[in-house]
């Protein structure tokens, strides 16, 4: 088919369309809108108030996500190997939902600043929508293509190495999070951290902090990924090994999913300590990154060694 067949027979499907329009208005809110609400004034996602690391990720996922619907509309499918359209939309907007929990919950209480609470600005709230659809669309579109041929199972060596890396990868995402992640003069915050002063610091504290410091809580999250990757490496693990979710829904592919969520969480944390010179990465950020790069790592190595197809 040429090109102008493949548009004229793709923009009359509602998944391709569906797929468009959640990505553009998601990219939109990420965008034009604002992340934070404060007595100051309103910020956006570039600005260390408002989204910061979060909010410049927020956009680059919500241009990754059209440039996946253009791809679609045009009817290529494959992108990496092992990756297609169709996989990579579900990564994709799995973690574009979980960045808006974790700027959320994680990064904006972590700026009371002089006692100023900040609100979610109308961004959040306009971008929740379009990009939880974006997931559940990925699942339906998964299941409605053909099934993929020639999808090698591991063999006992590699399904051994595997799960084995991947429970340590997920021990990390579990435990680092309890190491310092952000660190501002003396003051050193875990994602755990419930601290609520820092008088004692003076005004350095104060003025990066505020007097509500606290850690970005980001950890109960990871500890819910890291748990379920171990669960699952033992129970592949077992003789019988795990069932796999479909033929273009690979355990591998699930790996990524949340391999990519994991990263991003601490690379917005590291994005974020770059925009103030006052802050400073801990030794947990940097390990936390680490952790959800290998997981990274060990599910595009299995694609590799499975054969597996892009859908």
């Amino acid at each position: 088919m040429t090109l102008q067949q493949r548009l004229l027979a793709n923009v009359k499907n509602p998944f391709v369309l569906a797929h468009l329009v959640f990505a553009g208005l998601y990219f939109v809110f990420v965008f034009l809108g604002s992340w934070a609400k404060r007595k100051q004034g309103d910020y956006d996602a570039f600005e260390f108030l408002g989204g910061a690391g979060f909010g410049i990720l927020g956009v680059a996922l919500g241009i990754a996500l059209i440039l996946l619907a253009l791809m679609r509309l045009t009817g290529y499918s494959k992108v990496l190997p092992g990756l297609g359209v169709e996989q990579l939309t579900l990564a994709l907007g799995i973690a574009a939902t979980v960045n808006v929990f974790a700027f959320i919950f994680g990064w904006l209480p972590v700026l009371p600043v002089s006692k100023d609470p900040a609100g979610t600005g109308w961004a959040l709230v306009g971008a929740y929508w379009p990009a939880s659809f974006i997931p559940q669309l990925g699942l339906l579109t998964v299941a409605r293509t053909r099934p993929s041929k020639g999808v090698k199972p591991l063999s006992v060596v590699d399904r051994t190495a595997v799960s084995l890396l991947a429970l340590v990868a997920s021990v990390g995402v579990i435990a680092f999070p309890f190491m310092t992640w952000l660190k501002i003069g003396a003051l050193k915050l875990s994602t755990f951290d419930g601290r609520n002063e820092c008088k004692e610091l003076g005004d350095v504290c104060i003025d990066t902090l505020g007097k509500g410091a606290s850690g970005p809580r980001l950890g109960y999250l990871l500890l819910i990924m890291g748990s379920v990757v171990g669960f699952a490496a033992l129970m592949r693990l077992r003789p019988k090994g795990l069932a796999e979710p479909g033929p273009n829904l690979l355990l591998s592919h699930c790996l990524f999913v949340i391999g990519l969520t994991a990263f991003l969480i601490p690379l917005a944390m590291l994005i974020t300590t770059f925009q103030n010179d006052r802050m400073d990465a801990g030794i947990g950020l940097w390990l936390s990154l680490a952790s959800g790069a290998l997981l990274i790592l060990i599910s595009v190595y299995e694609n590799y060694r499975r054969g597996a197809q892009g859908a």
